[in-house]
C-alpha cells in the first residue's frame, strides 16, 4: 500500500494553490464588489426614477440570453480541459481550450449584436432623457464584463500555448485551475447580471 508522505501532500496543495492564484481569488472578490456596486446603483436609481415616473423599461437584447447559453456550454468545455489536465489527458486538453476559446470569442460577438440591437431601439450609452439613464446601465454592466471577458479569453490562448507545449498536466495545475476559476466565475457573473436586469424590472 503507498503512503503518501507529508511533502507529498504539500506538493500537491502547492500545485493547485499558490501566490498567483491568491491573486486570481483577490481579483474576483474586488470584480465581485465592482458589479454589486452596479446592480446596488442600479436599484437606487431605479427606485427615485419609478418615483418620478422617470424611468425607462424596455426588454433585454435576446442577444444577452443567447450569451448565457454561450457561457454556459464554454464552463463545461473549461471544466473538460481542467479534468483532462487532473487525468494527463495532455493530448486533449489544447482542443478542448480552443473549443472554449471560439465559444468566448461567439459570447463577445453576441454582445456586439446586443448592443446593436440596442442603437436601434434608440437606447445609447449616454441617452437624453432622464429616465434612459436604465439603458446606461445595461451598457455600464455589459462592457464592464466584456472587458473581464477579454483578459479572460488571453488567459485562454496561454493555456492553449502552454497546452501545446505539454506543459499543463496533472503534476502542474496551476495554470489550468486559475483559467477554470476565472472562466467559471465570468459565467456565474454574466448570469447574475442578466437575471438581475430581467427581474429588477
Amino acid at each position: 500500500m503507498q503512503t503518501v508522505t507529508p511533502s507529498q501532500m504539500s506538493s500537491n496543495k502547492k500545485n493547485l494553490f499558490n501566490e498567483k492564484t491568491f491573486t486570481v481569488w483577490l481579483f474576483i472578490v474586488a470584480s465581485s464588489m465592482l458589479f454589486i456596486a452596479f446592480t446596488s446603483a442600479y436599484w437606487v436609481h431605479m427606485s427615485d426614477g419609478v418615483k418620478n415616473n422617470a424611468w425607462l423599461e424596455f426588454d433585454l437584447p435576446v442577444q444577452f440570453w443567447i450569451s448565457a447559453v454561450i457561457v454556459v456550454i464554454s464552463s463545461i468545455f473549461m471544466q473538460m480541459a481542467y479534468t483532462a489536465a487532473k487525468n494527463d489527458d495532455v493530448y486533449r486538453i489544447p482542443s478542448l481550450l480552443t473549443i472554449t476559446l471560439l465559444l468566448a470569442v461567439s459570447f463577445c460577438i453576441s454582445q456586439v449584436f446586443a448592443g446593436l440591437d440596442l442603437i436601434k431601439r434608440g437606447l445609447f450609452f449616454s441617452n437624453a432623457e432622464a429616465g434612459e439613464i436604465s439603458a446606461s446601465f445595461v451598457y455600464v454592466m455589459a462592457l464592464a464584463h466584456l472587458a473581464h471577458i477579454l483578459g479572460g479569453i488571453v488567459l485562454i490562448i496561454v493555456g492553449i500555448v502552454k497546452a501545446s507545449r505539454l506543459e499543463v498536466h496533472k503534476k502542474n495545475l496551476i495554470f489550468i485551475n486559475i483559467c477554470k476559476t476565472y472562466w467559471h466565475f465570468l459565467g456565474i457573473v454574466w448570469i447574475f447580471l442578466i437575471l438581475f436586469l430581467y427581474f429588477a424590472k
